[in-house]
């Protein structure tokens, strides 16, 4: 049962949820593992967590915590 209207919605959803993800952050990693692969093949890749400490930590950093 092939509905007219199917594809589109599906690629519309689709393409929000991709566009969600991009602004909420959550395909950083995945964006960081290409742009290694692309770029630093040889080098050595930090796994999921360790990406996500490095980025809670840099985030964090700069905040001298006045409270």
């Amino acid at each position: 049962m092939n509905q007219p209207g199917r594809k589109p919605l599906r690629q519309f959803l689709s393409s929000g949820l991709s566009l969600l993800r991009g602004v909420t952050g959550d395909d950083a990693y995945e964006k960081y593992l290409a742009h290694m692969q692309a770029t630093a093949a040889s080098q050595p890749v930090m796994s999921e967590k360790e990406f996500f400490r490095a980025q809670m930590e840099q985030k964090w950093s700069c905040v001298s915590g006045c409270c």
